[in-house]
């Protein structure tokens, strides 16, 4: 005769059965849904890194398109500068030198003249000067010989012209950074206009200039130990506004240090190829 085992314990062993089943189809669909999150999240992450990658394009292709504009724009005013330095000297220059020799056959042909036609020749002397010092802003001769020798000449005239000593500290590999003469210009103009500022305000009694390549990028750095900008910071003069003017139309970063009493240091990165 066999054993029949009670009901009760038939409904437990089912029961059992069932709730292992349960929880077995719950930790399935929970694993189910785990892995459907994961896969929408990983799709959500790679549309993300997409659509960055398509923004970092596009900032990349609008920054080489204002960088062309910028230096379409200042071939535009070189060649307006070249004009203009070209005018001066042959028409302005000209008339100069026809006054000049006018001044002189009058005063030979009337001594009585002479002082007050001495005093004219020299003022047409003046002028002619000043007439040659402005077509020699306009159109930098220097750069004829690349970017080091406009630089170290830069450097000199300024400590001769100034009585402050001043040092250039470059690596000869940092002027063979600039691929076109449209960054050679700006790097020598806003030179220029550092140097003189320091001249007109700084009193400082050291100076030096600092020109570092990196990957992408050449720095310019002017350094005095003068007295500092005046605060708050936003009063600038135009000198300092127009050389943030021509890094930023060069695609390029302007950046101040001062500090009162010990002095100021302005560093001007730009893109090159």
């Amino acid at each position: 005769m066999r054993y029949a085992p009670p009901s009760a314990e038939i409904d437990a062993i089912v029961a059992g059965a069932c709730l292992l089943a349960a929880i077995s189809l719950l930790l399935l669909w929970r694993q189910h849904r785990q892995r459907a999150e994961l896969e929408a999240l990983r799709r959500m992450l790679c549309d993300e890194r997409e659509q960055r990658a398509l923004a970092d394009q596009a900032l990349d292709d609008t920054r080489k398109q204002v960088r062309h504009l910028s230096a379409s724009q200042q071939a535009l005013r070189d060649a307006e500068r070249r004009r203009i330095a070209r005018d001066l000297h042959d028409d302005l220059g000209q008339h100069l030198l026809a006054l000049g020799l006018d001044a002189r056959a009058l005063a030979a042909s009337h001594p009585a003249l002479r002082p007050q036609l001495a005093r004219f020749d020299e003022r047409v002397g003046l002028a002619a000067r000043a007439m040659r010092s402005i077509v020699r802003d306009l159109q930098p001769e220097a750069l004829e010989s690349g970017l080091q020798g406009a630089v170290q000449q830069q450097v000199e005239q300024f400590s001769r012209l100034s009585g402050i000593p001043c040092r250039l500290d470059a690596e000869p590999a940092a002027f063979s950074a600039c691929a076109d003469d449209g960054v050679d210009k700006v790097v020598y103009r806003v030179l220029q206009e550092s140097l003189s500022n320091i001249v007109r305000h700084a009193q400082a009694s050291e100076v030096c200039v600092g020109i570092c390549r990196q990957r992408n990028s050449l720095s310019l750095t002017v350094r005095d130990n003068g007295v500092g900008l005046p605060h708050p910071p936003a009063a600038r003069g135009n000198g300092l506004r127009g050389i943030a003017q021509r890094v930023a139309d060069a695609g390029g970063r302007f950046d101040i240090a001062s500090t009162p009493g010990v002095g100021t240091a302005l560093t001007m990165s730009f893109p090159i190829q």
